[in-house]
């Protein structure tokens, strides 16, 4: 059984966000973001439908920082 998860940040294109859903489910984050480009209409509907927390944001802003606070 995979570890829980308190937080996944997915970068990846709709279609291919839709193929590891399954996947991250198993894994029970407890809130997944979903970042700029990553989200769809049927990205969002799967992701509830499987019980999982869908946040469609950028992740960094979570963490309470900007991106131009990051180091280059």
């Amino acid at each position: 059984m995979p570890t829980p998860l308190d937080r996944v940040s997915v970068y990846l294109p709709p279609k291919i966000g839709l193929m590891v859903l399954d996947d991250l489910a198993k894994a029970r984050p407890g809130e997944v973001f979903f970042n700029p480009g990553s989200d769809s209409p049927e990205v969002m509907d799967k992701a509830t439908s499987l019980g999982l927390n869908p946040i469609f944001a950028c992740s960094i802003v979570d963490i309470g920082m900007t991106p131009s606070q990051l180091p280059s």
